[in-house]
């Protein structure tokens, strides 16, 4: 009884500190309301209980289950392994519990996957379905990526994962620009600049020179086409040149290792000096 005091107060100090860091910390807070709202929770389709959605998200979500075994098949053949666990797919139709669930607390990505989860937009069940397919293998690449990968283990660049998720999906979140369009701007003095910094900021990808726009371009998604399909080219030109560099670092990463030293073991040099040479490469291919 005489400690009921000093636990209470300790009790009410802790409530006060986690308050304070939710305030302080919006990407502590969206993780935890994520926790609460795992779409693995929502209603299974009977063909197929990988595929959860929103009741009015039905007919979106039999349309990615209809994708899905093809997409895995395909993340599984590009990374080299099969998944670690078979992914869970969540399929939204209302923007808000979008945002509740996918860690980001952003109802303005078209994907996101977190946990084993690859999680759709309700923009791909409605004005941008034709690029559902797409954007769920990119998605599955991400769930595969870290269902191998230990947990706490530092996360790679951003540039990489985005890169390689671009790759294995066909051209999946970077549809708008091809790897000719990607190819010619690096060509033309306007090639991202590969950093250790996360790119959910789209507005923050770094370019050697910002590339231009164009007339009714909307800047933000272009930059972060432009960004991933640019990375998503080096990322197979280091695996063309040298097919099992590439799959040492793969296993290595999926294994938890430390990206730069994994990178520099399997290919001889830091990121940036083989995108030197991945730039030379482009100049002579002219």
């Amino acid at each position: 009884m005489q400690l009921a005091g000093p636990v209470k107060l300790l009790a009410s100090a802790l409530a006060a500190a986690v308050l304070v860091a939710l305030a302080v910390k919006p990407e502590l807070r969206a993780a935890i309301t994520a926790q609460f709202n795992d779409p693995a929770s929502l209603p299974s389709l009977p063909e197929d209980s990988r595929v959860h959605y929103e009741p009015a998200a039905r007919a979106c979500a039999k349309a990615a289950a209809a994708a899905l075994p093809g997409a895995v098949a395909k993340i599984a053949a590009e990374h080299g392994r099969p998944f670690a666990r078979p992914p869970i797919v969540g399929v939204f139709a209302d923007f808000a519990t979008y945002a509740r669930a996918n860690g980001l607390g952003d109802d303005n990505v078209a994907g996101v996957s977190r946990a084993g989860r690859a999680m759709l937009s309700p923009v791909m069940c409605g004005q941008e379905k034709s690029r559902l397919a797409s954007v769920l293998a990119h998605e599955l690449s991400h769930v595969h990526f870290f269902g191998w990968r230990p947990r706490g283990a530092a996360r790679p660049p951003q540039w990489f994962t985005e890169g390689l998720a671009v790759l294995a999906s066909d051209g999946g979140a970077a549809e708008t620009v091809s790897d000719a369009d990607a190819a010619q701007a690096i060509r033309d003095g306007y090639g991202v600049i590969l950093d250790d910094a996360r790119w959910m900021n789209f507005r923050a990808i770094p370019f050697a020179a910002e590339p231009p726009c164009g007339a009714g371009c909307n800047p933000m998604s272009f930059r972060q086409r432009m960004a991933y399909r640019q990375v998503a080219l080096f990322i197979g030109w280091l695996r063309a040149r040298d097919p099992d560099a590439f799959s040492r670092l793969m296993r290595a990463l999926e294994g938890g290792a430390a990206f730069g030293p994994s990178f520099e073991a399997a290919f001889n040099g830091s990121p940036r000096q083989r995108w030197t040479d991945f730039a030379k490469s482009l100049q002579a291919s002219r």
